[in-house]
């Protein structure tokens, strides 16, 4: 798995992008800082971790950042990159278990 962080439209907030090779999509979390105070959840945004192969192509993911973030050409190739070096690599058993629960839990 991969994970970047890049920079966000407010600059409250983090963004992550990355490849998650065990299910085999890319993703993208937005958060804002958490406030011991405020019960709302900081998470703003999850995507790419719901399913497999939920998001295929990073012009998807920048579809999904564009109100958080954009992802620059240069992210966009290193994603690519990221995906194309952990696609030969099979999951481990604790990664396969951990898919056949999301499946089963939906």
């Amino acid at each position: 798995m991969s994970r970047h962080e890049i920079p966000a439209r407010n600059p409250q907030h983090t963004v992550a992008v990355g490849w998650d090779n065990p299910l085999s999509t890319f993703f993208a979390q937005v958060s804002r800082p958490v406030d011991d105070e405020d019960e709302e959840d900081p998470i703003i945004l999850w995507v790419g971790a719901d399913r497999p192969r939920e998001i295929l192509t990073v012009e998807d993911l920048a579809r999904c950042l564009a109100p958080f973030a954009d992802l620059s050409p240069e992210m966009m190739e290193r994603l690519r990159a990221d995906r194309g070096a952990k696609l030969d690599q099979a999951p481990t058993q604790a990664q396969r278990e951990a898919i056949n629960f999301i499946r089963r839990s939906r």
